[in-house]
């Protein structure tokens, strides 16, 4: 009011100061409020990101804050790549349960020939070999293995004869092996250093 004085009897003055007063109190309140709602707002988004309250509770006042722009973000994405592994899964159960009705059905196919025919034991070792050999067809015709020409080549007998003293390579056998390597190495060295001597 400018002054220390009050004028009690002055209604005018008074009723100002009594304005002034509950304007003073109405604006500490409403920032005491405002830092209470800002307060709440940080409590709950605190709560949200260590996960006791769910997202799905967030006030519109928090909908738009970019961490939850970004959470809504994730959430959507890891919902789409749950829904994707589940599919896969479902759809890789679905085959396996189909492979394994066809595999039953050839199984009892395969039960009834064979109670249809009963093989003898020379017959069912002759079928045996010829699976075998056709199998061996098959992966020599797809590169996945040495035909018996190919074990026995003539060079690869007589290096390892001469090297090793032996044809039959240990394969599993490191020692074995890191000799070899080195005898290999020592041979093609000396073999090289001979050429070299012969050009100079």
């Amino acid at each position: 009011m400018g002054s220390n004085l009050v004028r009690l009897t002055d209604k005018t003055y008074m009723t100002e100061l009594e304005e002034r007063i509950r304007g003073v109190n109405e604006e500490g309140l409403n920032k005491r409020i405002a830092s209470r709602v800002l307060d709440e707002m940080e409590r709950l988004k605190r709560l949200i990101l260590v996960g006791k309250t769910p997202l799905a509770e967030c006030p519109p006042e928090l909908y738009n804050h970019p961490v939850f722009v970004f959470w809504r973000m994730v959430n959507r994405e890891v919902a789409m790549a749950s829904k994707k592994r589940a599919n896969a899964y479902y759809r890789k159960l679905r085959a396996s349960q189909r492979s394994e009705q066809g595999l039953d059905e050839e199984s009892e196919g395969e039960d009834k020939a064979e109670e249809g025919e009963q093989l003898t034991p020379e017959q069912l070792m002759a079928k045996f070999n010829e699976d075998l050999q056709e199998q061996k067809r098959i992966a020599i015709d797809k590169g996945t293995r040495f035909t018996d020409e190919h074990f026995a080549h003539p060079r690869v007998r007589a290096r390892l004869e001469k090297h090793m003293g032996s044809n039959l390579v240990r394969l599993t056998d490191k020692t074995y092996m890191t000799e070899l390597e080195e005898r290999i190495r020592g041979v093609n060295e000396e073999g090289l250093n001979k050429r070299i001597a012969s050009r100079v």
